[in-house]
Formats: structure tokens, C-alpha cells, sequence
């Protein structure tokens, strides 16, 4: 199996020293080097060319946000996954809009630090339900501010064949309910509101909740 070679970025060695404590049992995990701050992030790419970049934002010289961006325009094969003490909108969309592929908070248990590194590595988006949640309070917000270019499509709910429970579970979604409230307002299970989350993903062709959002509004479809 190939490693994964990893980059630690984080202004704090004890967090760096955490993070391989963390991860030391997996066997295809390789930590490749370190850096304190943005711009020896960058440098380190340039010449360890790493697969993930777990980079943190508030640093010195250079945050992590500038730093991914200018890492997912020059080096797009390291794909950054931000571990961040900050929970607020801001923040996450502005990583997101830097490149970023995953979003974690440094309280993250290490099951899920895990499952969103091999997501990374593996091209896909990751952001767990909290995160996934403030994405999209943050996108409606912008639409209400009336920041949003994307142009609107035409499309319907019939173009993608939605079910009338999953149309009612998007329109839920679109309003920024995570998944505990929509399963407590319809009476029904998380589990089976994943499930309908997971087919509406798929029907719509999407990977996380922002582009889900995206789409929904943009096409008309709720």
C-alpha cells in the first residue's frame, strides 16, 4: 500500500508533536516534514511535494489560508486539509474558497482525523456535519447579501428525480438545519435522514453539503 505522505504545519510544536503522537500506529501515514508558519508551508511543498498539507491558519508571517491558496494554485497535488481551533463562518468559507479540501476542529477525535485524511488523499472533500452546517449558513448568507455571481439555471426537481420526502429533507438543508433537527422536525431517525442526504447527494452529483446547497438554490430545485 502506498504511504501517504503528510506535511504538519502549526506555529506550535507541541501541536505538531500531538498530531504524529496521533497518528503514529498508522502504517500508511508518513510524516514527511514540518513547518511553523505559511511560507515555510509553501517552501516545504515545493520540495517535499507531500500529498496532504494539515495546516492550521493563525500563524505567523503567513496564516493558513493564504498559504493554501497560493499551494492549491502552484502544487494542486498537495491537497491542504485545515485543523483549526476556529469554528466560525469566516473562517471556514474563506478556506474553502482558498482550495482547501477538508475542514477539521482541533477537538476532532482521531477516527475521524483519520477518515478525513485518506478522504483528502483521495481527491474528495471533507467536512463533518458541524462544519458542513456553518458552509452552509455561511453560503445563504452570502446570497442574502447578494455576493453570489453564479449565474441561475432553469432546472427542477423533476431533472433529478427527487422524491417528495427528499425534496421536503433538501428544502430543510437549504435553510440550514443539520441533521438532528431535520430528523426531530420529521419524527424519523439521523440514520435515515443520512441515507436520504446520501441519495440526494447522488441524484444531484454532488460531494458536500455547500455545493448541495448551491445547486438546490441555483436550479430552482426547492
Amino acid at each position: 500500500m502506498k504511504k501517504i505522505n503528510i506535511l504538519l504545519v502549526d506555529d506550535h510544536s507541541i501541536v505538531r508533536d500531538g498530531i504524529k503522537a496521533t497518528l503514529k500506529d498508522q502504517k500508511n501515514f508518513n510524516i514527511a516534514g514540518e513547518a511553523a508558519n505559511g511560507k515555510e508551508a509553501i517552501e516545504s511543498v515545493r520540495l517535499l511535494n507531500p500529498d496532504v498539507v494539515i495546516m492550521d491558519i493563525t500563524m505567523p508571517e503567513m496564516n493558513g489560508i493564504e498559504s493554501a491558496d497560493v499551494i492549491s494554485k502552484k502544487y494542486p497535488h498537495s491537497k491542504v486539509l485545515i485543523l483549526s481551533m476556529h469554528d466560525n463562518e469566516t473562517y471556514i468559507l474563506k478556506s474553502v474558497e482558498a482550495g482547501a479540501y477538508g475542514y477539521l476542529l482541533k477537538d476532532v477525535d482521531k477516527d475521524e482525523f483519520v477518515k478525513a485524511i485518506t478522504a483528502v488523499y483521495n481527491g474528495e472533500k471533507y467536512f463533518n456535519t458541524t462544519i458542513s452546517s456553518m458552509l452552509v449558513a455561511g453560503y445563504l448568507n452570502k446570497i442574502k447579501e447578494g455576493n453570489d455571481s453564479t449565474p441561475s439555471a432553469v432546472a427542477g426537481a423533476d431533472d433529478y428525480d427527487l422524491t417528495k420526502r427528499e425534496k421536503g429533507i433538501l428544502k430543510m438543508i437549504t435553510v440550514g438545519k443539520n441533521n438532528r433537527e431535520i430528523a426531530d422536525g420529521l419524527g424519523i431517525s439521523i440514520r435515515t435522514i443520512e441515507t436520504h442526504r446520501a441519495n440526494i447527494m447522488k441524484k444531484l452529483k454532488v460531494k458536500n453539503a455547500v455545493e448541495l446547497v448551491r445547486i438546490a438554490i441555483d436550479e430552482k430545485i426547492v
